[in-house]
């Protein structure tokens, strides 16, 4: 599979997620969710090694 589609698909389930959980929480929370979601997406991405060889 793509390493694009991968990250792709992988960004689009965490905003699913953290739109999800949003309309659980309401709007008190959305600098949680948002924080929370972008830090999970970053960390994923900047934890590959084998990136560089690409």
């Amino acid at each position: 599979m793509n390493i694009k589609l991968v990250e792709l698909l992988a960004l689009f389930v965490i905003l699913v997620s953290c739109g999800a959980i949003y309309l659980v929480a309401g709007p008190a929370a959305l600098a949680a969710v948002t924080g929370v979601g972008s830090a999970l997406f970053a960390t994923w991405r900047g934890t590959r090694p084998d990136r560089k060889k690409r």
